[in-house]
């Protein structure tokens, strides 16, 4: 018995790095593993430890392996780390105004990192995006995506995978909402000058204003569900 929970341990310990290296992005979708003796030999256990920690981060779907090719992390990862299903199945249903509470936070704070430590690749996607909700402002199902694109584009830009997953998460969360919404007069002509004066803040690397400008944002975001609910 003592010798299991031991080696249960040792598995569970392999399985929370790995797991953090894919959250700190150490290790990327796509990404492959080093070899299971490299990995033995990495965290000082033996090769059934790594194997089983595999197993199991292969069983909730973020990692993938095949004999003869290795194993690597699944593009698809960061979405088993937190999905929408498992929040309402824990919390039970939730209250938009909840979800918009908690994705005021989230998106001020990556919209203020992104303009710390966005590359001049990040802001290139970033005004992308914006350009393909100018594009798209006739058609409310183009212009969701794209309004998608861009505030991905920030979280991506913050460079903190975390955060960045927390807000696929409040987006998820909301997503009937947002395109209620948007049946609303102008939501989508006003949309367009607050999202280029976050790109803006970015691309100037001025947090303080980026944070503001997100800030205005979610205000905004605020009063549209607010008529919304009044509806």
């Amino acid at each position: 018995m003592t010798s299991h929970i031991r080696k249960r341990t040792l598995v569970d310990r392999v399985a929370d790095e790995l797991r953090r290296m894919i959250l700190t992005g150490e290790l990327q979708p796509g990404d492959f593993l080093p070899t299971r003796k490299e990995l033995a030999a990495q965290f000082g256990v033996g090769l059934s430890t790594v194997h089983e920690a595999i197993q199991a981060l292969s069983a909730v779907g973020m990692l993938e392996s095949r004999p003869g090719k290795g194993t690597w992390v699944r593009s698809d990862t960061l979405d088993t780390l937190i999905h929408p299903a498992v929040i309402e199945t824990r919390l039970g249903e939730l209250h938009a105004r909840q979800v918009y509470e908690a994705r005021f936070v989230i998106e001020v704070a990556l919209t203020e990192l992104a303009a710390r430590r966005a590359t001049p690749e990040d802001v290139g996607r970033i005004w992308e995006a914006l350009d393909a909700m100018k594009a798209a402002i006739g058609d409310d199902e183009a212009f969701v995506e794209a309004d998608l694109g861009f505030h991905l584009a920030v979280a991506r830009a913050s460079h903190n995978r975390l955060l960045e997953q927390f807000y696929h998460l409040s987006r998820k969360l909301l997503a009937d909402v947002i395109r209620a919404m948007l049946k609303l007069p102008d939501v989508k002509e006003k949309s367009i000058p607050i999202q280029r004066a976050i790109a803006e803040a970015i691309e100037q690397g001025k947090p303080d204003q980026a944070r503001q400008t997100a800030v205005n944002h979610m205000e905004h975001v605020e009063r549209w569900l607010d008529a919304w609910m009044d509806e």
